[in-house]
């Protein structure tokens, strides 16, 4: 009997820890809590929406343009190197700029340099005039009659360009690897060699990180439309009683009356980019998989020119 009596409390205890581990399954299957609310009951966000909406959908339409395009080039990459090169350190230099564009640390870099150009482009004409600015007045201080604004807003653009580039090649392997190894691909090779590495990677991003991503982001601003119109229409009617208030100041009034007459341009513009929006939603789960496709061919393509070059090279001695 103690035996059976043992044999039963160990069945109970398998039980209770099989119990536990598809509970704990069953947990890890769960999405976690958001660190964040949602932001659709603001009305600076409310009116912001459909500018917002739109630049969303323009990431899309822009990534699976921009992606088809560079797509056409990976047919002459092998070509565009010549020898003498090492074909197979040409081959490893494509397959770390492929594995870069879908790493954690490239994404992470590629955002904070997507959110840098896009800061840099609104602010553009603001920040080139206080910048041209100061170089036109300290040549007119020194008495140059020079007129040397264009010149220093094409040198600002040009070198935030080239700082946003090399802020991102930081986080991309194919660099290093192409820095490491400039003997064996051909110095002559290498300025060739960095841009496809570029745009590799960036096809790579926008394949499988950007699309999905940018997709998730128009989803969700999809499902929260509704509570954002009701956040208008709440505004609206604050605004108007701000207005109406005889107690109220002229300057809070004269806000109150801009705050509406925002919160009343950007009420219709929230239907047509929805209606936008869920039109370019459809079919675009179908699109990503075959623009991966497409890009893996190209990829492969491109892997096998590589690989047929580097066989048909002669062995090269190992340096002593």
């Amino acid at each position: 009997m103690a035996a059976h009596g043992g044999a039963r409390s160990l069945l109970s205890l398998s039980a209770l820890v099989a119990l536990l581990v598809l509970s704990g399954l069953a947990c890890s299957n769960q999405k976690p809590a958001p660190l964040f609310t949602p932001s659709s009951d603001q009305s600076g966000y409310a009116s912001r929406f459909p500018e917002a909406m739109a630049a969303a959908r323009g990431r899309i339409a822009e990534h699976e343009s921009k992606a088809k395009r560079e797509l056409q080039a990976f047919a002459t990459y092998a070509d565009e190197i010549k020898e003498p090169t090492s074909y197979k350190d040409v081959r490893t230099v494509v397959d770390l700029a492929d594995s870069a564009g879908k790493s954690a640390a490239y994404v992470e870099r590629r955002q904070e340099v997507d959110s840098a150009a896009a800061f840099f482009e609104s602010q553009k004409e603001d920040i080139t005039r206080s910048v041209a600015g100061a170089a036109q007045y300290t040549a007119k201080q020194k008495n140059c009659d020079v007129d040397t604004y264009g010149s220093a807003a094409h040198a600002l653009e040009k070198s935030v360009e080239k700082g946003l580039e090399k802020y991102l090649r930081e986080h991309n392997e194919a660099h290093a690897y192409i820095e490491d190894n400039q003997d064996a691909l051909g110095k002559p090779n290498l300025e060739k060699l960095r841009k496809q590495a570029d745009e590799i990677s960036d096809v790579s991003y926008m394949v499988h990180v950007g699309i999905p991503q940018s997709r998730e982001r128009v989803e969700g601003m999809v499902a929260e439309a509704n509570d954002v119109k009701k956040t208008l229409d709440r505004t609206i009617e604050e605004s108007k009683t701000v207005e109406a208030d005889a107690a109220r100041s002229a300057t809070d009034k004269a806000a109150a009356k801009k705050r509406r007459e925002t919160a009343e341009a950007a009420k219709p513009r929230v239907d047509s980019e929805l209606q936008q929006a869920q039109q370019m939603l459809e079919g675009l789960e179908e699109r990503q998989k075959q623009i991966t496709k497409e890009y893996e061919e190209a990829l492969d393509g491109l892997r096998q020119k590589l690989d047929e070059k580097a066989k048909a090279q002669p062995e090269q001695p190992k340096k002593t």
